[in-house]
């Protein structure tokens, strides 16, 4: 230990002496760790973490994927009557079944009421995951029984403390849910987000509230609407294959059950009812919480840190340059130590502890990088409820990985520089100045490795930018296929407040008509599904005349829109006309429908008059289709990809869907809707405030949510891709730039240790561009070989990120080639100032260094 804390005086004294060469490396390595601790948090947050419960191992989601006649409105859904009865016949493999679902709410405490996301929990959902409230009680089975029966409400913390400032008197407090007086039983400890991951909830409700939380639909004893996520716990000593056998049965049961007592399944086909039979429960690992923002993040955070990796490579190999060139000026000093007794260990320690020193230095500047990263990231994220979920502040995880990461670094640009700084030839390094005793042709070969690295490294990162970079232009170019200049939008949901549906679509029928006639508005309509959100709806739909194939898609995607939509939209109606005020209640129904739709049914015939019918509304052929309007982008701008409806079901498409409109003064469930405002440019920013004066004159109590403009929509649509090409253009900046500052540090010790060979090159009649063609062509050797080494490298990040790119192969030649020239370019210039030194170097000084 004595040894041990010489060692670190000495290192101290040592780094003191040249605060130069410490500030860069500590600087280099706190860029590099910083980046890594930054995307790590992120990852851990959002990719890695269990939840905070008890066990979280032995939590598992249930789906039962396959055949299905009815409505889906969760991804891996079940129907409620399917939840129980998979609940009984299962406890030899389960300790228990919970469920949940989403739900938006409007919640009200004495005259200030919000929107809010709500979640609507089974029961036994605490004792499931074993969670204890901070004040208060939770729910227990037995308040989970009758339709309507539980008014009851736990708080999350963060509700708690944002909504009610953390007031311990909320317990036995009266709320207003919707229309719902119900009573607050408990809060919450903080970080329980139930069997969520990355988003938190308002608060709690049981089940059996279902009609409070959901006016317009009561969806409890229905077995055709799936709309719960159930969660199991494995019985102990049970493993995942063993409980899904056991479900596995249960679940033939309960769906040859459902084909006798469903009117819908016992008509269906014999194919369909031999597909029913045959279905199989799946169980997901569920340790780490349901979160669909995972999905959607997870390749993105992987790529990134994969990136950040390099970066951090990049660093070392720096780090490991400039530790070569300083042991190279002490070998003098080393021979001296080894010289009167001191071993070849010792110095290596020696060494080792300076290169650990500087390290524990970088990270703990890393610490402040990443927490200043996280600030910018979160301010990037697509979600406002994922940013709202995550901290930016280190935690005992994060500290974690940033001592590991220290300490791997350490080693690795420091383990090089001390075996080659103690294996010393005594008698020829004493003999020489040290300004001679250049360390030899074997030091500069490694020092000319490293940079090859570095270029290597680098020309995979700045490759990769640039296929992120292009793929964002593609989709940019692409647009959305309507106009989205000066358009403001908005959503409100009546329903919430107790309307009838008569009232509601007065209500709308009347606003439109108040925002049109508002200074500046050129025209106004609503949609029951907003634009490039990530929304969209799905129904069964029959086609007159239409013989639908063994098991093919009869699932159009579905829009209830009003009059003048498609004008508001600049979306132009290619055959037929637009909705009136006459499609109402009571009138023919009708439908519009795509370019997309009108191909797949009717080929090159004429669509206008032809006829289809929504299984679940209504008989095939009571709606006339009464025009056609062009194809545009509907849940997001990236076309061909899964999209996510208003409920989180994953919705499949093959390029552009096939899209029904029908009029909403002709729905049966009509709730939350999406106004769309068009305004003049000098009027649109003076819009939002005129639309929420128009709806509170319509109804104070209206809460008025999701405001924002058409193009902001765009821009969210294409975030990810936005924050890929702009991280990873940092991050291959940051690379080329230590990529460029190590060939400039090992092109002057080149040149400083052929000084005496350019001078007599100089003196025998060498010109100036010769000496610079001379330096000039070892950097270019350097630079190819790099980019040469990083080229299947750029196809490998290009494979690795594929799912994320638009309208590029995973080797993109132009991103390939700029990333070359870029490369190649930064690195001439490095090189070019040492390549100048030497072009100056006068005979007869260089005859004179030795």
């Amino acid at each position: 230990m004595d040894a041990l804390a010489l060692d670190i005086r000495y290192a101290l004294r040592t780094l003191r002496r040249t605060p130069a060469f410490s500030v860069v490396v500590v600087l280099t390595l706190a860029l590099g760790i910083g980046a890594n601790t930054a995307i790590f948090s992120l990852l851990d947050q959002v990719v890695l973490r269990a939840l905070p419960v008890e066990a979280p191992d032995r939590l598992v989601q249930l789906d039962g994927p396959g055949t299905f006649r009815g409505r889906t409105n969760l991804d891996r859904g079940f129907s409620r009557p399917m939840f129980l009865d998979l609940s009984q016949g299962t406890d030899q493999v389960f300790s228990a079944l919970t469920a949940r679902a989403p739900a938006s709410v409007v919640f009200r405490v004495g005259d200030a009421s919000e929107r809010v996301i709500a979640e609507m929990v089974s029961g036994n959902t605490f004792d499931v995951l074993r969670a204890r409230p901070a004040l208060g009680r939770f729910f227990s089975a037995a308040d989970d029984v009758v339709p309507d029966g539980s008014p009851l409400v736990v708080l999350s913390d963060g509700f708690w403390a944002r909504r009610f400032n953390r007031a311990p008197g909320v317990v036995g407090q009266v709320v207003v849910v919707n229309t719902t007086p119900m009573t607050v039983v408990g809060v919450a400890a903080p970080g329980f987000t139930g069997v969520l991951a990355n988003e938190e909830p308002a608060f709690f409700v049981p089940l059996v509230m279902k009609r409070a939380m959901t006016p317009t639909r009561d969806d409890l004893a229905d077995r055709q609407t799936r709309w719960l996520n159930v969660v199991a716990r494995l019985a102990p000593g049970v493993a995942v294959d063993q409980a899904k056998a056991a479900a596995d049965v249960r679940y033939a049961q309960v769906n040859a059950s459902e084909l006798e007592s469903v009117p819908q399944f016992a008509a269906a086909s014999d194919l369909f009812k031999e597909r029913f039979r045959a279905k199989k429960l799946v169980l997901h690992d569920a340790s780490r919480g349901l979160s669909q923002i995972r999905a959607d993040m997870s390749t993105p955070v992987m790529v990134l840190m994969g990136m950040v990796g390099l970066v951090l490579l990049i660093a070392c190999a720096n780090v490991a340059n400039l530790m070569l060139a300083r042991a190279t000026g002490r070998q003098r000093e080393m021979s001296v130590r080894l010289a009167i007794g001191a071993g070849r260990a010792r110095l290596v320690r020696q060494t080792l502890v300076e290169s650990a020193i500087v390290a524990a230095l970088g990270g703990l500047f890393g610490l402040l990088v990443a927490t200043w990263l996280g600030d910018v990231m979160l301010r990037l994220l697509p979600l406002q409820e994922l940013g709202a979920t995550l901290s930016t502040t280190p935690d005992l995880r994060v500290a974690l990985f940033t001592f590991v990461t220290s300490a791997l670094t350490a080693v690795i640009f420091g383990l090089a520089p001390a075996l080659r700084g103690s294996a010393l030839d005594l008698n020829r390094t004493l003999k020489e100045e040290s300004s001679a005793s250049g360390g030899g042709a074997q030091h500069a070969r490694l020092r000319r490795a490293l940079v090859v690295a570095q270029v290597a490294l680098s020309m995979l990162l700045v490759a990769g930018a640039g296929l992120f970079a292009r793929s964002l232009a593609n989709l940019k170019q692409l647009g959305p296929g309507f106009d989205t200049e000066h358009v403001v939008t908005f959503a409100i949901d009546p329903a919430l407040s107790g309307r009838s549906q008569v009232q509601i679509k007065q209500l709308y029928a009347s606003l439109t008509n108040d925002l049109r006639a508002l200074p500046g508005v050129t025209s106004a309509a609503f949609v029951d599904t907003a634009l490039l959100t990530g929304s969209a709806s799905q129904r069964t739909i029959q086609v007159q005349g239409y013989e639908p194939k063994p098991d093919e898609n009869m699932n159009p995607w579905t829009f209830e829109a009003g009059p003048g939509y498609f004008a508001t939209l600049s979306i132009p109606i290619v055959a037929g006309r637009d909705f009136t005020d006459l499609d109402a209640d009571g009138a023919p129904l009708v439908g519009i429908v795509n370019e997309t739709f009108a191909r797949y049914y009717f080929g090159t015939e004429n669509p206008i008059g032809r006829r289809v019918g929504f299984t679940a509304w209504n008989d095939a052929g009571r709606m006339e289709i009464v025009g056609v309007v062009k194809d545009t982008q509907y849940s997001q701008v990236r076309p061909g990809e899964e999209s996510l409806d208003a409920s989180r079901v994953r919705v499949p498409t093959d390029g552009v869907p096939r899209v029904v409109y029908t009029p909403f003064l002709q729905s049966e469930e009509l709730g939350q809707m999406t106004g769309y405002v068009r305004a003049s440019a000098s009027a649109a920013p003076g819009v939002p405030s005129l639309i929420r004066e128009t709806v509170s004159k319509a109804d104070s109590a209206l809460p008025v949510f999701a405001m924002t403009t058409l193009e902001r929509t765009v821009d969210q649509s294409v975030l990810i891709e936005r924050l890929l090409a702009l991280l990873s253009a940092s991050f291959g900046g940051l690379a080329t730039a230590l990529a460029a500052v190590g060939l400039y540090g090992v092109m002057s010790y080149s040149v400083a240790r052929r000084t005496r060979e350019i001078g007599i090159r100089v003196a025998l009649g060498a010109a100036r561009r010769d000496v610079l063609a001379l330096v000039l062509g070892d950097v270019a050797v350097l630079i190819g070989a790099g980019i040469l080494l990083g080229i299947p490298g750029a196809y490998a990040v290009g494979r690795a990120a594929q799912s994320r790119l638009f309208g590029l192969s995973p080797f993109d030649p132009w991103s390939v080639a700029a990333a070359a020239v870029g490369l190649a370019t930064v690195g001439l210039v490095a090189g070019y100032l040492p390549a100048r030194r030497a072009a100056a170097v006068a005979p007869i000084t260089a005859l004179r260094t030795e």
